[in-house]
Order: C-alpha cells, then sequence, then structure tokens
C-alpha cells in the first residue's frame, strides 16, 4: 500500500519523515500555495532528496495571493459588516473584506492535498499530529470519506519529546526555527491570520528576512486591523 507524509517542513512532520524514510513505497506530500517561503520550499525538496523519499507538490488553481483578492483576507475576527456576503450590500466602511482563516486554508492547502492524495490514490496518511495540539484537524486512527486513512505516530508526544527527538539524530530544521522555535512550519508568508503567538512570530520573521514580502503583507495587516478594530471599538469603550 502507497504511504504519503504530509510534509510542511516543520518539526512534527520532519520527524514523522524520518521515522518511516525506509518504508518501501513511501512518498512525501508537500502543499505549495503559491505563498510559500523560498527557504521552506528548498527545505523540503532537499530533506525528502537527502531521505530518499519521492516528494508529491500538491497546488491550487490560483496562488493564494490570487484567491485573497478574490475572496477576502483571512482574519481570527470576522466583524459580520466585513464578510464577503455583507459587503454586497452594507453602507459601511470597514476597510477590507474578511473570511475566516479556515476557510482560507481549506481552499489553498486542505483541498490541493486531497486531491493529491485522490490522483495518486493514496490511502495511508501519516500525520504529525499530536493530542497535546492547540489545533488538530482529525485524530489518530481516522479514515474519511475517501477510505484513507489517517495516521499521526506522534500523537502521545509533546513538543519536548519532538525537540529532543530531533537533537538526538541531528535531523536539521528550517531556517526560522533558529530565530523561534513557536514559528513551527510558517505556511503562507502573505497570511494574515494566526496572530497570536505563532502568527506574531512569523511576521517578525519575515520582515527581518523577506522585507520585499513584508512590504506586500503589512498593508493587508493594516487593512484588517482596521476593519476589526473599527467594529470592536464600542464594545471596547463600554455604555
Amino acid at each position: 500500500m502507497k504511504k504519503v507524509v504530509q510534509f510542511s517542513g516543520g518539526k512534527d512532520s520532519i520527524v514523522c519523515l524520518h521515522l518511516f524514510k525506509d518504508v518501501d513505497d513511501l512518498q512525501a506530500l508537500f502543499t505549495n500555495t503559491g505563498g510559500a517561503f523560498p527557504h521552506v520550499e528548498d527545505f523540503v525538496s532537499e530533506t525528502c532528496e537527502e531521505f530518499g523519499v519521492p516528494l508529491i507538490i500538491a497546488r491550487p488553481e490560483n496562488s493564494v495571493m490570487d484567491w485573497q483578492k478574490a475572496n477576502g483576507l483571512a482574519a481570527d475576527i470576522i466583524p459580520w459588516d466585513s464578510t464577503p456576503f455583507m459587503q454586497t450590500m452594507s453602507k459601511a466602511d470597514f476597510g477590507a473584506t474578511l473570511i475566516p482563516y479556515a476557510t482560507c486554508c481549506a481552499a489553498n492547502i486542505w483541498t490541493p492535498m486531497n486531491q493529491a492524495l485522490l490522483d495518486n490514490d493514496i490511502k495511508y496518511v501519516i500525520r504529525g499530529s499530536k493530542s497535546c495540539d492547540s489545533k488538530v484537524g482529525v485524530p489518530d486512527g481516522y479514515v474519511d470519506d475517501n477510505g484513507i486513512y489517517y495516521h499521526s505516530p506522534l500523537w502521545d508526544w509533546t513538543d519536548e519529546d519532538v525537540f529532543e527527538y530531533i537533537a538526538d539524530h541531528q535531523i536539521k530544521l528550517p531556517d526560522h526555527y533558529s530565530i523561534s522555535g513557536d514559528s513551527d512550519s510558517l505556511d503562507c508568508w502573505c497570511c494574515t491570520a494566526y496572530m497570536g503567538k505563532t502568527g506574531a512570530a512569523r511576521v517578525s520573521y519575515t520582515k527581518d528576512r523577506y522585507p520585499d514580502f513584508y512590504d506586500s503583507l503589512a498593508p493587508n495587516i493594516a487593512l484588517v486591523n482596521t476593519a476589526v478594530s473599527n467594529a470592536v471599538k464600542y464594545y471596547a469603550e463600554g455604555f
């Protein structure tokens, strides 16, 4: 049976790739939305070559940047008047059309990834999910409607366990881990969401290492900030 490791270039997925690299018929699957950081693209391809694992690259039909222009900017907080539906009729100007970050991820990461599984007739997926993660897409042992089985070998691991394994086996991590271990796989440089601990590290890294990208990202973050601030200021001010 063909197996694939969903390989984002983050610490968890590289441990999975290292654990299973000698398994027959193993492949790695990386989704490039068009907004991937160049050093992550290089790291993914170089690591797969080093481990001797064939790499499948999934892509959305259009780049995530074009998708943003057509559908809106991803955000953690969505004022109702900033949604695509209300933007067609509202006279209020909230500065930007906003959509939930899960909508953007689904269109540009998860859907192309799932289509690649179907196109390559893959029924066994290895993921770096852990039960302690703040967000878990599917649990260990999940089987979807297409009969694809999802195995999370790190399910009972902690982040400390992952970093210990990486140190013990002298596994190389992408450049951004030297700046902040909280950055993980970074995903899209143009993302305006996940603006908690991980998102802040990603934006800071982008500003430092990819100033041209940051010059395009910063105005969009400002648009999201304006839209959200205008909507919540009445609550913040009280009555």
